[in-house]
């Protein structure tokens, strides 16, 4: 009755969706058509198997609300995720919301399903992620400081490896990815991610490019990972880092660097609130 009845108005389904079973939400989450007022409390209160129902049926109408729900509970749902995904009438910021939040697993299987859709929502989320870093580093009072005394510094030909180690080994962030970027001509966001993504790699390649010493860059390291305790326990967990850094060779380093001044202009791009 509940799944089929036309007697049944929104309010009663909404009485029952509110108050019944799971077992009758399951029912009239079946129904072809249902409500957004109904949608509402399905996706609120409703079960994953409820939910999932629920998202599959294209007589189901989603209010601004629902869809938020439907988002929040597909993180990591992959079944929903991909029902959710694959509905036209959800709006774009919503399936943005979506890829943005959903876990790894669940990503590489909205890629299979449309890679083309989740190559433009990958873009749109390192755009918006980007904007924001450079929002809050601009807004940022240490980094307002820090940028006119490194500028200062690099304009006199001051800016050293020396300078470098002691930002490191003095945890000035600001001061050291400034110093990095300046050295390397490459855009502070650029300089920024290489920590955050934990891209050890990239770091030494700039490194070794602008001509810091193992002693350096090791300190750079030590205070990326700031997570350990102590120096020496990050020092340790480093170490591994050392003889990559020792073979690589710098004409190596400045071409790849070459490349990262290139990717760094489209990320530039992101970097630029509209």
């Amino acid at each position: 009755m509940l799944s089929h009845s036309e007697c049944l108005d929104e309010e009663t389904l909404v009485e029952g969706a509110t108050t019944k079973s799971q077992d009758h939400l399951l029912a009239i989450s079946q129904r072809g058509s249902i409500s957004e007022a109904v949608t509402d409390v399905l996706v609120g209160r409703g079960n994953t198997e409820v939910v999932v129902k629920t998202a599959a049926y294209s007589g189901a109408k989603f209010s601004e609300f629902g869809c938020s729900m439907l988002v929040i509970r597909s993180g990591e749902d992959r079944e929903l995720a991909l029902r959710v995904w694959l509905r036209p009438d959800i709006p774009r910021h919503h399936l943005l919301s979506l890829f943005a939040s959903a876990s790894e697993e669940v990503q590489r299987q909205l890629e299979v399903v449309d890679r083309q859709k989740v190559e433009l929502y990958r873009y749109i989320v390192a755009q918006a992620r980007n904007q924001i870093q450079t929002q809050i580093r601009e807004g940022s009072a240490n980094y307002a400081m820090a940028r006119p005394y490194v500028d200062g510094l690099h304009r006199s030909g001051d800016l050293t490896g020396e300078r470098v180690l002691a930002f490191a080994r003095d945890g000035k962030f600001d001061e050291m990815t400034i110093a990095l970027s300046l050295m390397g001509d490459l855009p502070v966001g650029h300089i920024e991610r290489a920590f955050v993504h934990n891209q050890v790699d990239h770091l030494l390649v700039i490194a070794k490019a602008i001509g810091l010493s193992w002693e350096t860059t090791r300190a750079i390291l030590v205070m990326r990972d700031s997570r350990e305790s102590n120096e020496s326990s990050a020092d340790r967990k480093i170490g591994m880092h050392r003889n990559s850094f020792i073979r690589l060779q710098q004409s190596t380093a400045v071409s790849a660097l070459q490349f990262y001044r290139l990717r760094a202009r489209a990320e530039a791009q992101l970097e630029t609130p509209p």
